[in-house]
Order: structure tokens, then sequence, then C-alpha cells
């Protein structure tokens, strides 16, 4: 049993009714110059957003319309110069086969219905690498404080998951950082936009990492943990520090978006479980049965809100693990015991729903638990059969979401304003960082906010939603070519305001979307 959530795909032909017109028509008689900044070297800088990943993979037609390379064409015309980029091959499907990195996702009908699955790596890690400078130094899955760290693009740290393969591939040498090889272009004018993947990680991976708020030290951070808003912006005004006051170059800063703005995590509802799925109802009456003596605990120890029931008239959430709950797994244990259950049974039910409640509105969750949930966990059967359990009993409390909780399958409410306070914190830095260095301010917040919403341009609708929305790609969190026109447009607007030049905007409608099978 699966439960894949597919939005209802729209006609070609879109109504624009009830959007936002975000974007101002360009006017061709506007004369295109550089006002007070120098587009003559213009490097990029960040993480994936940047290098123009979509669809789960980096690939070459995706970097071709990453935002920078859009922005770099528009400046071309006042005063811009080359603009290289450490490009995928041309087999346009990215992925490394030897690293378990898939190519890029495509829509293809699944059981009558379009869903995203995965392609064939198109290579080898060591097959795509590049040689050169390049002003494109996105770097897929940099966190901040990697942009500065040595050797983050070493290729012999990348099997030991000590360096990263995107910049591993184009690094100028093994103990080189980020921003040594940016600062030896010696840029003009440069594009910052890094630090969502320091909360990003946290919450898509349903916030099984640590919230790490007081330390300053990234060395001791876990992948999936939430990075200290202090120590992003003592990275961030190195950076700018090397960037501004050493090298001269003016810029564009963008800050981070709120968690809750990208379909990744908002389009699998909090309570997902519909008994409108055949397969799904056949089981209500042996899941309240199963949870009825558990329901009995529950109120015992004076925790009625955390009872688990599922409705055959109505959603219900899944069953995951709440970190921020109280554990009461010794306290289950003891009274299973009590009303006769056997001592080592009492003990392993009081582990695994010591910390569990069902999702409900406010929690959010993950777009990869679609094709998850209602599913047997064949490596949690292992596990529990290991610990003694008949195969037929280690199966029945391996059902993802149903009897097996895991904190990885949903970002509670006390996650989400983890990520929430963490986001917000940073955006206030990268804020006063802009004002101190006098760089141009992208509010991406703001916008992504919006675009949820909808926007419309040049009669087109957009808003975030998955696969119709038309902004974002297959994968959910990044977005498609157009919606990184929209984001060149942003930036454009912003750098026209802080230094007074005119480039123009480009039409988002010109570029491709998601590609219908």
């Amino acid at each position: 049993m699966k439960f894949i959530y597919k939005s209802v795909f729209v006609a070609s032909m879109l109504i624009a009714f009830g959007c936002n017109d975000d974007f101002e028509t360009t006017v061709d008689e506007i004369q295109i110059t550089s006002g007070d900044a120098n587009f003559s070297k213009y490097v990029a800088i960040g993480n994936s957003l940047t290098s123009g990943y979509a669809d789960n993979a980096l690939y070459r037609s995706g970097q071709e319309n990453s935002f920078p390379a859009i922005i770099a064409g528009q400046m071309s015309a006042a005063g811009g110069g080359e603009f290289l980029q450490p490009l995928m091959p041309e087999d346009d499907m990215g992925g490394f086969s030897d690293l378990g990195l898939p190519g890029k996702l495509t829509l293809q009908i699944v059981n009558g219905a379009p869903t995203p699955v995965p392609s064939a790596p198109g290579g080898t890690f060591q097959s795509t690498f590049v040689q050169g400078q390049f002003n494109n130094m996105g770097v897929p899955g940099a966190k901040s404080y990697h942009l500065v760290a040595p050797g983050y693009g070493n290729p012999a740290g990348v099997s030991q998951g000590l360096a990263n393969p995107y910049f591993a591939r184009f690094a100028s040498s093994p103990n080189t950082s980020v921003m040594a090889d940016v600062m030896a272009q010696q840029p003009t004018f440069f594009t910052l936009w890094i630090g969502n993947n320091d909360v990003l990680s946290f919450a898509s991976s349903g916030g099984v990492g640590v919230n790490q708020q007081g330390n300053l030290d990234p060395s001791t951070y876990g992948g999936n943990d939430l990075s200290d808003p202090q120590m992003v912006g003592g990275v961030l005004n190195s950076i700018l520090e090397n960037l501004v006051l050493t090298g001269g170059a003016k810029g564009a800063i963008a800050n981070i978006p709120d968690v809750t703005s990208i379909p990744f995590l908002t389009t699998v509802p909090a309570k997902p479980l519909a008994p409108t799925n055949a397969s799904y109802a056949a089981q209500i009456p042996m899941l309240n049965e199963f949870y009825g003596q558990l329901n009995q605990v529950f109120a015992a120890l004076g925790v009625p809100e955390r009872q688990i029931s599922f409705d055959a008239a109505g959603a219900s959430g899944i069953v995951f693990v709440d970190d921020s709950l109280p554990d009461l797994s010794a306290q289950m244990a003891a009274v299973l015991t009590q009303v006769g259950v056997p001592a080592q049974q009492a003990q392993l039910l009081g582990s695994i729903f010591g910390q569990a409640r069902q999702s409900k509105e406010g929690d959010l969750i993950p777009l990869t638990m679609s094709s998850k949930i209602g599913t047997v966990d064949t490596q949690r059967v292992a596990q529990l059969m290991q610990m003694g359990l008949s195969q037929e009993m280690a199966g029945q409390l391996s059902v993802v979401g149903l009897t097996y909780p895991a904190d990885a399958w949903v970002l509670s409410q006390d996650e989400v304003a983890q990520a929430t306070a963490t986001t917000n914190a940073i955006n206030n830095i990268i804020a006063q960082l802009a004002s101190n260095y006098q760089l141009a301010l992208v509010d991406m917040n703001r916008k992504m906010t919006t675009l949820q919403g909808g926007i419309q341009f040049n009669g087109v609708d957009y808003n975030a939603s998955f696969i119709t929305g038309g902004a974002f790609s297959l994968d959910g969190v990044h977005l498609n070519s157009r919606g990184y026109a929209m984001i060149s447009n942003y930036f454009i607007d912003a750098i026209n305001a802080k230094y007074g030049s005119t480039l123009r905007q480009v039409n988002a409608n010109n570029y491709p979307g998601i590609q219908f099978p």
C-alpha cells in the first residue's frame, strides 16, 4: 500500500485570475547600463540553487539555465564578460554511477499516473571532471561553512564523506576552498546566496538532526543539524570582508526562504491516510484493535492526547516519533507488564511508542514519504527478528507510518518552529550584512512566500504547487528553468535598484518547464 499524492494536471491554457503580477514589463527603448557597478568579472557563489541543480540532479541543460547564467546574459549588454560554468557531460542526465547518485528525475506514467522517476546516472564521478576557472561557483549540498573549508573539493575525501563531489570535479586543487577559488578570479561583481542548507537539511530529514544553537564550531555538526545563526553570520561576514573590503567587489546577497514555502514539505497533507484507499481502509479495524490496549496505557499515564486511532470516515495522521515529547518508554513498559504483557514484549512496545503520536495540522511530511507510507520496511523487520520476534510479529510492527513510527517520517510542529526561528535569525543577519557592506539585498524569503499565493508573468500563472505550479522541478526543493528565470529577475531588480543599472528582466515563459509524458 502506497500513498502517492498527485496534483491535478491543468490544461495548457492557463487563466490569469487571482494572481499577483510580480514582474514589470521591460521597455526595449531603455539604454542598458551598469550604473555604479562593474559587471566585467561576475562570479556567483552559493549552493545547488546557484548551480542550476534541478530534478534531484546536476545536469547540463539545468546549468545552462541557472539563474547566474541568465543574469550574466543580461549583464553582457552592460559590460559583462564571459561567464563560464563547470558543465556536466552532454548526455544531460546527471548523477554519478560509482557514488550511488541517480540521474535526473523525469515524469513518467506509472500505474496510470504521472510520477517522477529517477534516470540512470550518466557516468562516473571522475568522468565529469573539468578544469579551469569558473564564474559559477555554486556547489550542490554546500552549507555556509563549507565555502571556506579547505579540502572540501578533495577527490580523495569524497568516498569518506569528507569532501563534496560536486566541488571536487572542478576545484583548482585538492586543498583549496570554494572561496579561495572565487578570490583567485578577482571578481568585480558577485551574487551570494548561501545558508539554505544550514536549515533545509534538518527540515528535509524530518528533523532528525540536532539544533546547534549556541555551538559556533561547525566541525562538530552532523549532516542534518540545524546551524547556529551566529556561526552562519560569522562565515558570511568573513566572505564579504574578502569580497568587498579586500577585493573591492560590489554585489547582491539573498536571504533564505522558509521551509514551509517549498512543495517538498507542503505537498503531502498532515493527515494523509484516507479511507478512500481500499488497501488502508481494510486495515483500519485491525489497527484500532492493535492500538486499543496502548491507548488505555496512554490514558493511565495521563497523556490521552497521545492516543492513536484511525478514522473510517475521514483522514487520519501517520504515527511517528516526536522527540519533543517526554519519553514514556519505561512507564509504558511498567503498565503493560502489570496487565499481563510479557516483560520483553512490554519493553519493546514501550521503546517503540514511548514518544509516538499521530501527525496533525502544523506538522510537515516530506514528499519522499508519499511512496513509503503503508509499506513494510524490510530492514526494520530484520532488526526486530534479531531481537527475538517472529517474522509475522516483526512484519506487523514494521508498517511505515502505521505501526512503525520514526522521527524521520514527519517534521513536527516543534521542529518547524525551530527551523523557522533559525531562518528568521539568519535572515536578520543577512539584512544587517547587506547594509554594512552596502550590497543589494534580495528578499527571497518574501518572494517565495508570495509564490505560494500565486504570481503572474505575461499572462501565465505560477505558484508553489508540486508539478503543476510551474516554478519548481520534480524534486520539490529546487526550481525548474522557469523558476530560475524568476530568481534572476529578482536579483536583477535588486541590482538595478541598488546600483542604478538598467539590466533587463527576462521572460520566464520562454524557458523550459516540466516535461510531461
